[in-house]
């Protein structure tokens, strides 16, 4: 078998900026900077990260993002009278509520309360349910980001079996969304799957995103498939991802890295929903 094509998502995040980056600058031309606001509760180790990754892409494209960090015994009243003022703000055009919440805190709730044309992490239920209808406009980050990977790459799901290892708001569930809406035939699994490897070794594109180091092992991948990982852990040390990234590469015909796959492109998406989301609001679609 021949070399595997390693997806790097890195570049394809690259690549994007520098398109966001002559959108932004007609917008701002046109007297619209766009603006996004991340409400990031508690001093969560990952969440730091990506709310940091966030704000750099945002920094170098010249969109205006603030942090809006809060204690993590901050209540839930509290939190909603500042979505409320983000919602209420003409010159906010994207908000973000970095996952996860304290325990106390419904995120169900704290979501469906912001305004749906400024949902830029595309998790509040009106834009959930556009996604049902094939409205991608504002859809989730993390299955937006996938599927544009899978574009950039030139796989087309068509009639392809593809198995999804999460059954989560932000990847699986609106995932399955978009592959079925593409005509793929999609086995949702999850960690609690019994024989794991049944469905996982029949798939033309396996993604799994469960965040457990390296549970997709070489035997429960088919050969040749399209391998997408999703999931971030730490094992002695060392960032890892869902999938045995040094043994299952020697089986299939395309896989990503763990990092450089699909967190930048993930990151990315933000801005791709916050530029929607300006279009949105200043009817400019």
């Amino acid at each position: 078998m021949s070399r595997p094509i390693i997806m790097d998502g890195k570049a394809l995040s690259l690549s994007l900026a520098e398109k966001f980056k002559v959108e932004v600058s007609r917008l701002t031309n046109m007297g619209i900077r766009p603006s996004l606001s991340i409400v990031m509760v508690g001093e969560d180790p990952a969440s730091k990260i990506f709310v940091r990754n966030k704000m750099n892409l945002c920094a170098s494209i010249g969109v205006d993002a603030k942090v809006l960090a809060k204690p993590s015994i901050i209540g839930e009243r509290e939190l909603l009278e500042i979505i409320k003022a983000l919602n209420d703000d003409e010159n906010v055009h994207g908000i973000l509520v970095q996952l996860p919440l304290p325990s106390h805190i419904n995120p169900f709730k704290i979501l469906a309360t912001i305004e749906p044309s400024k949902d830029v992490d595309g998790l509040t239920p009106l834009n959930l349910g556009r996604l049902t209808h094939g409205d991608e406009t504002l859809a989730p980050c993390g299955a937006k980001a996938v599927m544009r990977i899978l574009e950039a790459y030139k796989v087309n799901l068509e009639g392809l079996n593809m198995c999804i290892v999460s059954n989560s708001i932000l990847v699986g569930k609106p995932l399955t969304i978009m592959a079925t809406n593409r005509f793929a035939t999609v086995t949702m699994c999850h960690i609690k799957t019994k024989n794991l490897k049944e469905h996982t070794s029949t798939a033309d594109v396996l993604v799994s995103a469960t965040g457990v180091a390296h549970i997709i092992k070489f035997d429960m991948v088919k050969e040749g498939a399209v391998a997408v990982d999703v999931g971030i852990a730490k094992l002695c040390g060392k960032t890892v991802g869902d999938i045995d990234f040094e043994n299952v590469k020697n089986r299939v015909s395309m896989i990503t890295p763990v990092p450089g796959g699909v967190g930048p492109v993930t990151v990315a998406m933000v801005i791709d929903n916050l530029l929607n989301a300006v279009k949105l609001q200043r009817c400019l679609v």
